[in-house]
């Protein structure tokens, strides 16, 4: 059975973390706008893409890594950034919107950590993957790895709100539009799909925060859960910048490393 929000009082979350950590930095990219109507016969709009990490909910924090910037337009191909723009606490670049319709933003980061022993000594290393190999001594005793991935993303509309591209790689936690998740007023509702490695991913704790904490007095979040099929609905009762989160761990085997996985998506809700 799909889930709909009845009440969001929504402010500061803690991200998914090891026991006992401290709150954790969000990943999240906010447009200056989710929607833009142009006259017939109007130039190309820009929109402005402003990517940071911070405690604080859509607090201009620290400047987020592009490690992958993608871009994906209407019609699912590729869209140029104009050129990114970093200062210290944010990174900030523009997209032309030729076509009418909705684009996917994302940015993907993938890191990998390894603990060993060597000479009776734990060591660390934390890095790129594709460095991974060539930094553990082949002397290495009780070798532990762990594969990351992280999703952050969201998404803007020219003249119509319709259903955004799919993310073209299959790896790690994705989000699959059901319904336009751009011009949204209060009220409105959105229908979802998770997806792991590109299948639907049932029974996992989605977790929705509105934005603007430092100005209520009243803390909250709000967890769902996906249904069998790996679905939610979410019925937006009140204007404002949503943040979504999520995150899944797979425990190691014999063949493959331990693997961690995040998402975060923003949207846009207008009042009527």
């Amino acid at each position: 059975m799909k889930r709909s929000i009845s009440s969001l009082a929504l402010a500061g979350l803690m991200l998914l973390s090891a026991a006992g950590a401290a709150q954790a930095h969000r990943t999240w990219l906010l447009p200056q706008t989710a929607h833009i109507n142009v006259a017939a016969g109007g130039k190309p709009s820009l929109v402005s893409i402003d990517a940071v990490a911070s405690e604080e909910l859509f607090e201009y924090e620290n400047a987020l890594q592009l490690d992958r910037l993608l871009i994906l337009g209407p019609d699912g191909r590729p869209v140029a950034a104009e050129p990114v723009v970093a200062a210290r606490n944010r990174t900030s670049f523009d997209i032309k919107l030729e076509q009418p319709g909705t684009y996917r933003i994302s940015n993907t980061a993938e890191s990998a950590f390894a603990s060993y022993k060597l000479g009776g000594e734990t060591k660390r290393w934390r890095g790129k993957p594709a460095d991974l190999a060539g930094q553990i001594p082949a002397e290495a005793q009780d070798v532990q790895v762990t594969r990351s991935w992280m999703l952050s993303e969201t998404f803007v509309s020219k003249e119509r709100a319709g259903l955004p591209s799919a993310q073209p790689s299959s790896v790690g936690l994705a989000l699959q539009a059901l319904t336009p998740v751009t011009d949204l007023s209060d009220g409105d509702s959105v229908r979802l799909r998770l997806l792991l490695d590109g299948k639907p991913l049932p029974d996992a704790s989605v977790t929705v925060l509105r934005g603007g904490s430092r100005y209520r007095y009243k803390l909250g979040e709000l967890t769902l859960k996906t249904d069998a099929q790996g679905e939610l609905n979410i019925s937006w009762p009140e204007a404002g910048r949503y943040w979504l989160g999520l995150g899944h761990e797979v425990a190691a085997s014999a063949d493959q490393p331990a693997k961690r996985y995040r998402y975060s998506a923003t949207f846009e809700v207008l009042p009527k």
